[in-house]
């Protein structure tokens, strides 16, 4: 399994990836919710260990 690092994200902004950092999304969470900015969707479904989760998502950054 490969790990994600935070040079990896490249649609969101350092500002949102700490947000979500804070929140206690994991590494390869945050790189998920970047490819789904990444690919323009408005909304994303993660499975994480607290059950599943819901949320909107912000425009693409570049």
């Amino acid at each position: 399994m490969t790990t994600a690092s935070k040079e990896d994200i490249q649609h969101m902004r350092p500002k949102q990836r700490n947000k979500y950092r804070r929140l206690g999304y994991t590494w390869s969470e945050i790189k998920k919710i970047d490819r789904a900015i990444g690919r323009g969707e408005a909304t994303l479904t993660l499975k994480t260990t607290a059950g599943e989760v819901t949320m909107t998502l912000p425009p693409r950054w570049r």
